[in-house]
């Protein structure tokens, strides 16, 4: 909250991580990175953990993969990446993961949420795609 503005997303990640917590009969077990964008107060993106906890982060990783990708992370990202930056660190990333990971997943799926919404950016379906995109 700022100055008294809940912003959209914040609201949203806000009311996962109270459905999360309160769950009584099936309560979820799960990990999620909330990424939106506001007009007023720009993007933001969100960590909700398995206990429903709400985290704002500038960002983020889960899972086994996070081990090797949130050192990467802490390394090269900057706010004022651009997308091509961006793309290029998380082509670093899925390097990282499908070559230190023993249970790596096979494909990657990269999307973008910014100004102009949300979309699929793409596909990095082997090693050699991550491999070729980061050293180009």
């Amino acid at each position: 909250m700022d100055e008294g503005i809940c912003a959209p997303i914040l609201l949203i990640g806000k009311y996962k991580a109270e459905y999360l917590a309160n769950r009584d009969l099936n309560p979820y077990s799960v990990n999620i990175l909330l990424a939106g964008y506001d007009k007023e107060t720009g993007p933001s993106l969100y960590y909700i953990d398995y206990i429903a906890t709400l985290h704002k982060v500038d960002k983020g990783a889960f899972g086994y993969g996070s081990y090797f990708s949130l050192s990467t992370m802490d390394r090269h990202y900057h706010s004022r990446m651009s997308v091509e930056e961006a793309i290029e660190l998380v082509d670093k990333c899925i390097v990282e993961i499908r070559s230190r990971l023993v249970v790596a997943p096979p494909n990657f799926v990269i999307k973008i949420v910014d100004k102009d919404g949300a979309r699929e950016y793409a596909w990095r379906e082997t090693i050699k795609d991550a491999a070729a995109a980061a050293s180009a």
